[in-house]
Order: C-alpha cells, then sequence, then structure tokens
C-alpha cells in the first residue's frame, strides 16, 4: 500500500502466507494469483439468492445516511453481486449503476434495471456520470491491487461526494483466538487485510477523508466453520448468524445488549466487520 518493500512475514500464516509492511502496518497475501487463477477460482464463485429481512432493514438505514450526499442522484455500487443494495436504492429514487465479472449477475442485475458495467472498475467505466455516492460492500479484500482499485474509486466520486465500504476486519477478536483457523484468510479469495488504521491510511492517499470508521459484531457463522463444528453457508435463512439476528431484532433487552458489546467492538476495534464513511475533498 505504501510502496514498501520491508515486510516481514506473519508468524502462524506461512501456509498462506501473509506479510506484513514494517511501515504502514497493511497486511497482505504474499503470494500473488495469476488471471488463470483467479478466472478459474471466481468462475463458480457462489452467490446466494437468500436476502434477508434485517439485511434490507441495515441497507436502508446506510440509504438514510446518504441522503446528505445526494446532488446528481448517481449512485455506483463497485462489486454489486445480485444487485440487492442498490434495488433499495432506486426505490428511494437513487440512479444506481454497478459492476460485476460474472456475466450471469449483470443479467440479473439489469433486469432489475440497474444499468450494470460488465468487468472490474477502469477509466473506461462510466466515464460521463459523476456520483455522489460509491459504495463496496465487501469487495475491496478480494483486491491485490489497492491503490490501482482506489484511484479509479476516487475518480469516479465528485467532489464531496462518499465513498462506503464494509470489508472483514483483520484484527476481529475471532482471528486472534482462531489464528490460521480463522476462514476470512482464504487464498486466492481473500488477498487483502484490513484494520480501522490501513483502511483510513489508504484512503488518505487518494483524498478521501474520514468521517467515520468503526468494526462492529461477531458470526458464528464463521466461527464453527473455521472450528469445523458446523459446515453451513454464510448467508442463509437458517446460519447461526441469521438465527441469532432474528432473535435480536425481536427482543429489547437483546438490542441492548447488542449495542452495548458493539460499543465494546467499536472502542477496542475487534469486531468482526470492517465498516468506513469517507468524503472526496
Amino acid at each position: 500500500m505504501c510502496k514498501s518493500n520491508e515486510l516481514k512475514p506473519l508468524t502462524g500464516f506461512e501456509s498462506i502466507p501473509l506479510v506484513k509492511c514494517r511501515q504502514c502496518g497493511f497486511v497482505f497475501c504474499e503470494r500473488i494469483p495469476t488471471v488463470q487463477k483467479l478466472d478459474d477460482y471466481y468462475r463458480n464463485y457462489g452467490k446466494t439468492d437468500f436476502i434477508s429481512p434485517i439485511t434490507i432493514k441495515r441497507y436502508n438505514e446506510w440509504l438514510d445516511e446518504f441522503e446528505p450526499y445526494r446532488q446528481t442522484g448517481n449512485m455506483l455500487d463497485v462489486g454489486c453481486g445480485n444487485g440487492y443494495f442498490l434495488t433499495e436504492a432506486k426505490k428511494r429514487g437513487w440512479n444506481v449503476h454497478g459492476t460485476e465479472y460474472s456475466t450471469a449477475l449483470v443479467e440479473t442485475c439489469e433486469a432489475k434495471g440497474i444499468e450494470m458495467f460488465h468487468g472490474a472498475l477502469s477509466d473506461e467505466t462510466f466515464t460521463s456520470v459523476a456520483f455522489d455516492v460509491v459504495v463496496s460492500i465487501e469487495v475491496i479484500e478480494h483486491i491485490n491491487h489497492p491503490r490501482d482499485e482506489m484511484r479509479l474509486i476516487a475518480s469516479k466520486l465528485r467532489t464531496g461526494g462518499l465513498f462506503f465500504c464494509t470489508t472483514p476486519n483483520f484484527n476481529a477478536l475471532s482471528r486472534f483466538l482462531l489464528k490460521d483457523q480463522y476462514n476470512i484468510i482464504s487464498y486466492p479469495e481473500h488477498l487483502a487485510y484490513y484494520t480501522p488504521k490501513t483502511l483510513t491510511a489508504l484512503m488518505r492517499l487518494h483524498g478521501l477523508k474520514k468521517k467515520r470508521v468503526h468494526t462492529t459484531g461477531i458470526s458464528l457463522t464463521r466461527f464453527n466453520q473455521s472450528t469445523g463444528r458446523k459446515n453451513q453457508l454464510v448467508v442463509s435463512a437458517t446460519s447461526d448468524d441469521e438465527l441469532l439476528r432474528g432473535r435480536i431484532e425481536s427482543r429489547w433487552y437483546l438490542q441492548l445488549a447488542k449495542r452495548m458489546l458493539n460499543g465494546l467492538f467499536r472502542a477496542t476495534g475487534t469486531g468482526y466487520s470492517l465498516k468506513g464513511w469517507f468524503v472526496k475533498e
């Protein structure tokens, strides 16, 4: 990320292997996958058809926060998957645009009225559109050239526009407990591993000023997968995470406990999910 070659291997992660920059602290996979390797991996990369009503609720909470940035009304979701987030944005009057590698996903999103670009974000992508908001949900960890990706994202945003992203937090409590068992650490799926500090530093390099960065939550599903206790989809109606979310949403005292726990995760930076809001200067 900072172009330094002063790297040190991370003990306990030699099978991946992971290295950490001595200068900026950025953690990434030392092994660089070939284009063929990535093509082979993502050709059958699973995208679930399940979308939780609770996730839809969270999407609309994010969209509430995006309203102050609406000028052109244009929004871009980089790596938008099945287009669930952009579908909610479209209902609220946003002009929605997305990118995806998969032909099938591009066709799915186009059928929902989303203007799509097939392939990786590039200088030629949506050149005539100024975006109020660019979103990247669980994508940047898959990118092995973060500076190139963020240069492109910043170039698509208008001055004063918002970039919002989510990514797994490398400093999550589960990673400290599970170490190399933690299945978030996966090659060639995840190539870059962010913390609040390194995510903020990457954005700063591209003129994106931090508005808010925090970590929240735990994932029982990921924990049980990693330890071999259960074999279940991360996103499904019957996953441990989804069942827990449902119980929390229906009980006020569990919602209070959740807020308290997330307060602890924010203070210590050890939540499962890392979220960042950044404004283009």
